[in-house]
């Protein structure tokens, strides 16, 4: 298993921000003050970013996503999947999934590390964004709970 460098890859990778086989709905989460700042400047949706069928992310560029640090959380949080009833998963379509989960065993690891962080975020939303970070969980098939000590 490599360890080291694990979302410098993932950057690289960036296949969850290419073409999608569905519509994609990027929810915008109340605390992301910036990001919302961002759209409404462009002209665009606060409340989400639109991906159409067959179309990659619009911040997305040869570079990588344009939003750097402001992404939504929801991108922030892949290969992490909100689900019902506020646990998190892991997407089985991301490509380093398996080496993710497999981080997950240590806690000085960068996955345990992004999955604390985010775990933590996610327990400050409304019900309502978590229900909407939640929708897409529904389209996910064969999506890993994440079960650590005391879940």
């Amino acid at each position: 298993m490599s360890t080291g460098n694990f979302f410098e890859r993932c950057k690289r990778c960036k296949a969850c921000c290419r073409t999608s086989d569905r519509f994609v709905h990027i929810h915008v989460c109340g605390h992301e003050k910036r990001l919302m700042e961002l759209l409404a400047y462009q002209g665009r949706d606060t409340k989400e970013i639109l991906v159409p069928y067959g179309a990659s992310c619009p911040f997305l560029n040869g570079s990588g996503c344009t939003l750097a640090d402001i992404k939504p959380l929801q991108c922030r949080m892949y290969p992490l999947l909100f689900l019902r009833g506020g646990s998190l998963g892991v997407d089985p379509a991301c490509t380093s999934s398996e080496e993710y989960m497999a981080q997950l065993e240590d806690a000085s690891s960068e996955a345990w590390q992004h999955y604390d962080a985010m775990r933590k975020e996610a327990a400050m939303l409304s019900d309502k964004e978590k229900a909407l970070l939640a929708e897409w969980s529904h389209y996910v098939p064969d999506v890993v709970v994440i079960k650590t000590d005391g879940e």
